[in-house]
């Protein structure tokens, strides 16, 4: 094994470790801090954790075309694993809802739908909504950060000069050709007091996209009523089909979650 992959790796197991079995260790070093900032993230996806749900309140600063109508006001985004979101924007008078439950699917307000079916294809036959997911096992969870390569990592402070860290982060290049996947570089601003992301940077080839976390927990589920439109929305509320997941939340999120 060639010495840089085995010191990487050496690097990640330590924070593998540190990832589930030791919450009340202080973070040594850069690969440390990317599995303290991973960690809440990556339980979401691990079947034995209790935490399966976050509510996060972000603010879009850079997206596609089509997230023009809700960059740079606040957006509160509730995710419960394996098949339940939630997206919508804080502003009463901008009211945009974008809702998954399993494999029903609605919006609000209803002048949406036009623009999403135009945007979607019917495939043939009935199709389900796939669950939220990453590709990989159990086991191999633990091992995310031996995923990535730190490209970056210094100290630096947010707005009310709290300290922070900056990292620079990419897939390793030996895992983005095995996994096949396009390559892309994060930069994220994370609070030293505990580790939760503060600004994310992602830049691809075919996008770029950031967004400031201005509140973030996790939480073992959501209620029930999370996933059903609020008693003033009920009226305006449209059902979409499933044929069309990826197209409406492209066109009333356009925020990535992974598939």
């Amino acid at each position: 094994m060639p010495k840089i992959a085995f010191q990487r790796l050496l690097s990640a197991l330590v924070a593998a470790v540190l990832l589930f079995a030791a919450p009340s260790l202080k973070a040594q070093n850069k690969y440390d801090v990317l599995a303290r900032v991973l960690q809440p993230y990556g339980a979401l996806f691990y079947s034995k954790a209790a935490t399966k749900a976050l509510q996060a309140d972000v603010i879009l600063r850079e997206g596609p075309p089509t997230a023009a109508q809700i960059r740079d006001q606040p957006l509160r985004v509730f995710l419960q694993m394996p098949d339940k979101l939630r997206i919508e924007t804080l502003d009463p008078q901008r009211r945009v809802v974008f809702c998954r439950n399993g494999q029903k699917v609605w919006i609000y307000p209803r002048e949406y739908l036009p623009g999403i079916m135009v945007a979607g294809r019917r495939p043939a036959g009935d199709i389900r909504i796939p669950d939220f997911r990453l590709p990989l096992k159990d086991q191999q969870i633990l091992w995310i950060p031996a995923l990535f390569q730190i490209l970056r990592f210094e100290p630096g402070s947010d707005t009310a000069g709290a300290p922070t860290w900056i990292l620079d982060f990419q897939v390793a290049p030996e895992f983005a050709q095995a996994l096949k996947c396009d390559p892309w570089t994060a930069t994220a601003q994370v609070r030293q007091s505990d580790y939760g992301v503060r600004r994310l940077r992602v830049q691809s080839t075919n996008w770029t996209g950031s967004f400031d976390v201005l509140a973030c927990r996790f939480e073992k589920s959501l209620p029930p009523q999370t996933w059903e439109p609020d008693p003033e929305l009920a009226k305006e509320a449209t059902p979409v089909p499933p044929q069309f997941f990826d197209s409406a939340l492209e066109k009333i999120a356009a925020i990535a979650i992974p598939r």
